[in-house]
């Protein structure tokens, strides 16, 4: 049975997600590099921990396998897209992480274990959801020791797939024993104005910006908890454009590294502007516009039921007031 949404959590998501864009911007990246470490230490951690909350195993397998493929086809074809693009461009339109030489058998090592770009995320994310439905679903294991268990196979699958991180895992792990616990992540993870004070603690010390430790859970926890908090107070456009956003993460996710690669072309002409501003506003245009465009198509177009196994990929713009 589907779930209903949850406003918050994808007005979250559209905060998260437009982060996750801004600082993939190579411009914005070398402007502000302290900001980067700041938010890279929350941004895609918060996205795990809702992940893990949102993931339902609770299908049999047929079922369960046709949602999997709605990230592992995505994921496969955009990924082997991106490594070629990186292989054959990426020299030349100066991105930092270039491929300079590729084998075939490179190509599948990156494609199944060393994932580049964003597609990290959904890269972990399809493997976090497979052992939790193997632990949940098929061993029927409870509470803390299927939990246990999810995060031994989990680490051992860190220490063996070298683009798989832990301390990417944990936050996932989090959300899932969130939900397990059969509490709401909205209860566990409350609005609160009193998370400002021991963030702006946290924040002083640049050696708190690793999600891997104890400060950057904290981190990640308090941000949600603040930005929770801000919700009922944002004006309705800017709640129902994040809403909307978030509802388009995965789209964003998927396209956006087709745009961002094509900014690094056009930076060049903001040097006028050392705080980058101008190109900010310009870039985030483009890659959001493209990225939603994209989904949009692939629905008019009739891709999205062989490309995201969906009718509707896109999620239109609601004008519902909400609460």
């Amino acid at each position: 049975m589907a779930r209903t949404r949850i406003q918050q959590l994808d007005y979250l998501k559209g905060i998260f997600i437009l982060l996750m864009v801004t600082f993939h911007l190579q411009l914005i990246e070398l402007t502000y590099p302290v900001l980067c470490r700041a938010v890279y230490t929350f941004h895609m951690s918060a996205f795990l921990i809702i992940s893990g909350y949102l993931a339902n195993v609770e299908k049999p397998a047929p079922a369960f396998g046709k949602s999997l493929l709605r990230l592992v086809i995505p994921y496969l074809l955009f990924e082997a897209l991106y490594i070629l693009i990186q292989y054959f461009v990426g020299s030349s339109l100066g991105t930092h992480n270039a491929i300079t030489q590729l084998s075939i058998s490179d190509f599948f090592y990156r494609l199944a274990t060393l994932p580049t770009g964003p597609y990290w995320y959904i890269h972990t994310l399809i493997i976090c959801a497979v052992v939790y439905w193997l632990v949940f679903r098929l061993l029927k294991l409870k509470g803390i020791s299927g939990l246990a268990i999810a995060g031994l196979i989990l680490f051992g699958l860190s220490i063996i797939i070298e683009g798989l991180y832990w301390s990417n895992i944990i936050y996932f792990l989090i959300g899932m024993a969130i939900f397990r616990s059969g509490n709401k992540l909205l209860s566990v993870i409350s609005p609160s104005w009193f998370a400002l004070l021991p963030l702006v603690v946290l924040f002083w010390f640049p050696e708190n910006y690793d999600n891997g430790c104890l400060a950057g859970i904290a981190i990640t926890v308090l941000v949600m908890s603040l930005l929770l908090a801000i919700y009922p107070h944002c004006p309705e456009i800017i709640r129902r454009t994040l809403t909307y956003l978030g509802r388009n993460s995965l789209a964003i996710v998927i396209f956006s590294p087709i745009f961002t690669i094509v900014t690094k072309k056009f930076a060049p002409l903001f040097s006028f502007d050392p705080t980058a501003g101008c190109f900010f506003l310009i870039a985030m245009t483009f890659v959001i516009g493209g990225c939603l465009v994209c989904a949009w198509l692939s629905d008019k177009m009739n891709l999205s039921r062989f490309i995201f196994m969906k009718e509707q990929f896109y999620s239109p713009y609601s004008l519902d007031k909400q609460d």
